[in-house]
């Protein structure tokens, strides 16, 4: 059992590169993720459903622009 277990951990500029590396980090100790960022649909689905496939975590996809306040929920 990961040490985050029932956490959710939320992380910008996820989708690729750093932010990836470190939804995966959060994911391979047990906490659920919220990933955000952007990207082709497409693409960024395929992260999603491998995090959830990979870690046996809960992934979720947020496209919210971080610069626009209106857009964070």
């Amino acid at each position: 059992m990961g040490t985050l277990n029932g956490k959710t951990a939320i992380v910008t500029g996820s989708t690729s590169g750093i932010g990836l590396a470190c939804v995966q980090a959060y994911a391979s100790d047990g906490a659920n993720v919220v990933i955000n960022g952007m990207g082709a649909p497409g693409d960024v689905e395929k992260t999603r459903a491998a995090i959830e496939r990979d870690f046996f975590v809960k992934a979720i996809y947020s496209p919210a622009d971080m610069t626009k306040p209106s857009e964070i929920v």
